[in-house]
């Protein structure tokens, strides 16, 4: 494909924000639509769900429009689905530990009454179990 050399220049020039709100406002048409096909819906039937003019809807499917984020949870509302899916896969510089009581587990009482957690470490997926002495 042959590519324009001042367009490149330009596009060159497009600050990031500008060229990652051009991106998100093309996913987020795209999503609604698909959220409209998965429900055998129209734009019109969006519209009639939103008391807006269908010309309305019409002109936010173009991909420019700036939705706020009262509006996608309207059309997320109105379309039963999520629009939004956040996850930029940061991963924690530590590993989470979540404790909780292990049901499959019978844990003595120490003497101040209290159980001995079990920890989950998400990073390796392990479980730390309490030493024998604690289990009947």
């Amino acid at each position: 494909m042959l590519k324009n050399k001042r367009l490149e220049e330009r596009r060159k020039r497009i600050s990031k924000d500008i060229d990652l709100f051009v991106k998100h406002s093309f996913d987020v048409v795209d999503r609604i639509h698909n959220l409209l096909e998965k429900n055998e819906m129209e734009q019109k039937d969006l519209a009639r769900l939103l008391g807006k003019n269908e010309s309305e809807i019409s002109k936010w499917m173009t991909g420019t429009h700036n939705f706020t984020l009262k509006t996608i949870s309207k059309i997320e509302a109105a379309l039963d689905g999520s629009i939004l899916m956040l996850d930029d896969g940061v991963k924690a510089k530590k590993p989470v530990i979540y404790y909780f009581e292990n049901p499959e587990y019978r844990l003595k009482p120490q003497k101040d009454s209290s159980s001995v957690p079990l920890s989950w470490n998400a990073s390796s997926q392990s479980i730390t179990q309490p030493s024998s002495n604690y289990l009947n």
